[in-house]
């Protein structure tokens, strides 16, 4: 049995990048730490633990069933941990001009992780926080202080006078939703697919913060959206491909999801008509956004 004392964090991070990066090598830089630092960690995790967290295969490594019991709470750990350093520090009054930003996963290891490197290379010092999480779990980070900014799917609308009255926020990215299927699925040989096609299968859908998202896709698409039915929510986009891979259905995911993701077995195809999701920036109207918040849109913005 695991107890807690003998869980370091930096094994808990270095798992975490191992999920997120599918890479040694890719995990240590994202950690700046040796590869064998990573792979020491992921070794004395796996002892703890009882058993292999991932697998190499001919296909690279491959997550097992014990590592996303083990990735969920390290999540938690990994989270809670940095934000218990944020409230100290407030409740010491620490004066702090530094960014501190909450990402969706997907906009973080898509494309916003060079946009930060690119802030903190002008100025080491500009970041002091970053936490990956959910479209919700951001919202309420941002409410809560514990985060400047937040950046996340467009979902404004949905409740536009609420945003309105709490936040302001810019438009950072479009991003394209495609279709996931097997590689040899019928709809794998069309150029396109349609939403109402692929609601005739089996649909496995990220459970990430993106129900809303999804919602907006199918009630753009069909007579009665209220009609479709999503069959396996999932939390991790690994697992979402895998499951695709295996047959089991079928999806749409946004482009900047896979884009660090290795897909054996998994084809993408457009959507058509085309749908995009939006992704924004935001924080809360009451405190405006400081120096290094607007030096990181300038960055985006200059993309």
């Amino acid at each position: 049995m695991i107890r807690g004392a003998d869980i370091f964090i930096a094994q808990l991070r270095a798992l975490l990048a191992m999920a997120e990066a599918q890479s040694y090598t890719r995990a240590a830089a994202r950690l700046d730490v040796s590869q064998s630092g990573v792979s020491h960690s992921m070794q004395a995790l796996e002892k703890l633990a009882g058993g292999p967290l991932i697998i190499k295969s001919t296909e690279g490594l491959v997550p097992t069933a014990l590592e996303e019991l083990v990735l969920t709470s390290a999540r938690k750990v990994v989270v809670e941990l940095q934000v218990l350093s944020q409230q100290v520090g407030q409740f010491h009054n620490e004066a702090d001009e530094t960014l501190k930003i909450g990402v969706i996963p997907s906009a973080l290891a898509g494309w916003l992780s060079p946009q930060l490197s690119s802030l903190t290379s002008r100025y080491p010092e500009a970041i002091s926080l970053v936490l990956e999480g959910m479209e919700e779990e951001i919202k309420e980070w941002v409410e809560s202080g514990v985060v400047n900014m937040g950046v996340t799917t467009d979902v404004t609308q949905l409740n536009v006078t609420y945003w309105r009255e709490h936040f302001d926020w810019q438009r950072l990215k479009k991003d394209e939703i495609v279709a996931v299927l097997p590689e040899n699925h019928p709809l794998s040989k069309q150029a396109s697919v349609t939403v109402a096609q692929l609601a005739e299968y089996p649909l496995v859908m990220s459970s990430g913060g993106c129900e809303a998202l999804i919602q907006q896709i199918f009630a753009h698409s069909l007579e009665e959206a209220e009609t479709f039915q999503v069959d396996f929510w999932v939390r991790d986009t690994c697992t979402l491909l895998q499951m695709v891979a295996g047959d089991v259905g079928v999806s749409f995911v946004p482009t900047l999801a896979l884009t660090s993701k290795s897909m054996p077995g998994v084809v993408t195809r457009p959507l058509s008509p085309r749908r995009d999701r939006n992704l924004i920036a935001f924080w809360p109207k009451k405190q405006p956004l400081n120096r290094m918040g607007r030096q990181l849109l300038s960055v985006c913005n200059a993309l």
